[in-house]
């Protein structure tokens, strides 16, 4: 175990020490869920992104816009499967087609595409950069759910696998820390590494980006403790959350 864990108070580091936490994040979540089940790690994946769409919503709402089919099946369908509601029989052909999906948009060509699929659940437009991350994420967890219970699998990347994973967290944490440049206004003399990296400090000791970690922190220690009969009540309760203030959210999706 590292000298950084979950219980850390992130706003008590200095600059050198946040990023020092931000690289080790991933591992201190996975040394926090060690002996925690899938459903546990499920759940720690499943309040940060009810956040993130959240915001993302309310960024789309002020351009009369939602998020995909998609992504809103997507967590559906892990929320089901948490709640004992559907196995990943029931989804084994959506979550391989979104992938796909994915992967067309990001690495692929028109062509690789599932068009109908595609046309259904995203009207054949790619997601921005925002979504695409949940996109990702929740695609990604599904499949880990096929993986660890041998439903049909599509994707070799996702074979072999035996717990639910943590790196969408981490995609969207790295989002979020580049985005609070533009959002808390931080300057960056250039484009160049050392400058970013400058930046980067800055912004880990914004009280934006400090409420971002805090969410962070307390959605996966309530995650960690929760029982499954509190399951659907913190899917209901998380309705009302954000990774961001509402004042931050169109800007967001304009980064």
């Amino acid at each position: 175990m590292g000298k950084y864990t979950l219980d850390t108070d992130f706003s008590s580091l200095n600059d050198t020490q946040t990023s020092e936490w931000i690289l080790e994040f991933h591992n201190i979540v996975k040394d926090a869920f060690a002996n925690r089940d899938n459903r546990s790690r499920l759940l720690g994946n499943l309040l940060i992104m009810e956040r993130y769409t959240n915001t993302l919503c309310q960024g789309l709402a002020a351009n009369d816009k939602k998020l995909s089919l998609g992504l809103q099946k997507a967590m559906d369908l892990l929320w089901g499967y948490l709640e004992n509601r559907i196995v990943p029989f029931d989804f084994q052909d959506f979550a391989n087609d979104l992938y796909t999906c994915f992967l067309a948009f990001n690495i692929g060509t028109k062509e690789d595409e599932p068009e109908e699929f595609s046309n259904k659940y995203f009207n054949g437009i790619a997601p921005k950069a925002y979504e695409n991350v949940a996109l990702e994420w929740s695609s990604g967890l599904l499949l880990e759910l096929i993986s660890i219970t041998g439903a049909h699998l599509e994707h070799e990347d996702f074979e072999q696998i035996s717990e639910i994973d943590f790196y969408g967290i981490n995609k969207m944490l790295h989002l979020l820390e580049e985005a609070c440049i533009e959002l808390t206004k931080t300057s960056l003399r250039s484009n160049s590494t050392q400058d970013f990296m400058q930046a980067m400090k800055q912004v880990h000791l914004t009280s934006l980006f400090q409420q971002i970690i805090y969410h962070i922190q307390k959605d996966l220690k309530t995650a960690w403790t929760a029982t499954p009969n509190q399951f659907l009540s913190l899917r209901k309760e998380y309705e009302q959350y954000t990774i961001i203030p509402k004042e931050y959210a169109t800007a967001l999706l304009e980064y």
